[in-house]
């Protein structure tokens, strides 16, 4: 077991045997596992001394339940922490090769945090050269990048609370990537391991368009789609260039195909005009859909 290392995992009304076994891979590598309920507490999963719950009182969103995790995980000591939803785990195997790679590179340069590889509905993917960001001179099999997901992500708890934690307005989409654009305005290296890999679902089906892949999520993303996506371009100065012109070119495409592909295209096309118009208004957070979501 690595020394001072804790797990922070979001909980929104899990399964409890899948989220059981997910924890008790995490419990071979982390000392303490703060679970972040969202929803009603489920006692069932405080099955070990090491497991705390962090009650929220109810849906506050992915970035808030971080920060307050952060800040309780450092008052007690932990300067590392690897962040997960629910659904997702690191073997141990994977773990300490992120985790090696972390403190190795981390000895010469800012590092703020890492993330595994990605395997999805089973297949492998490539991380597209878009997302990488500039070279960092090591020997040690890893990239840098521009953004990973908060699944699997091994952190650096005193640097993340430095630049402010994750911000509170992205509650669900870009939590983890507008985390990860401020971690690289202040100087900091975000990187992908070549030799680790994570299995993470993804929306509820996906579509390949050349070299890139499109997923699909329930309708009430389509909302933080449109919101969150102008919010990233247009009115985030952290946020990469090329990033920018790559999400306008991409919107409208993601809205065509979502109303061509999926169901339920009037809600969908609801959920664009709330989050067009939150934009517009400067409504952030959870919005006009907070009762959809039982948010606070």
């Amino acid at each position: 077991m690595q020394e001072h290392i804790c797990s922070m995992i979001t909980v929104f009304n899990a399964d409890i045997t899948q989220t059981k076994s997910n924890i008790s891979e995490i419990l071979k590598y982390a000392e303490k596992i703060y679970l972040l309920f969202n929803s009603t507490v489920q006692k069932e999963l405080l099955f070990d001394d090491r497991i705390c719950a962090i009650d929220n009182g109810g849906n506050i969103g992915l970035s808030k339940a971080f920060n307050i995790a952060l800040i309780k995980a450092r008052e007690e000591g932990f300067s590392t922490s690897v962040l997960f939803d629910q659904d997702s785990f690191l073997t141990q195997d994977s773990f300490n090769t992120m985790y090696i790679e972390f403190v190795e590179i981390k000895k010469s340069e800012k590092v703020m945090c890492i993330g595994p590889g990605l395997r999805v509905y089973g297949q492998e993917l490539d991380t597209p050269r878009w997302v990488y960001y500039k070279k960092i001179k090591t020997e040690i099999p890893v990239i840098s990048v521009k953004n990973i997901i908060t699944s699997g992500m091994i952190l650096d708890i005193n640097a993340a609370l430095e630049i402010g934690g994750f911000e509170d307005s992205f509650p669900v989409d870009f939590c983890d990537f507008y985390f990860c654009y401020k971690a690289i305005y202040n100087g900091y290296y975000v990187l992908k391991s070549k030799d680790a890999f994570i299995q993470h679902e993804i929306g509820n089906s996906n579509m390949k368009i050349g070299k890139s892949t499109i997923h699909f999520h329930a309708p009430y993303r389509n909302y933080f789609l449109v919101r969150d996506t102008l919010r990233i371009v247009f009115r985030c100065k952290e946020t990469p260039l090329s990033i920018r012109f790559r999400y306008i070119f991409f919107l409208p495409l993601r809205m065509i195909l979502f109303l061509i592909k999926l169901d339920r295209k009037k809600e969908r096309l609801q959920m664009y005009h709330l989050g067009f118009r939150d934009y517009i208004h400067k409504n952030y957070y959870f919005g006009s859909i907070a009762s959809l979501l039982n948010a606070k």
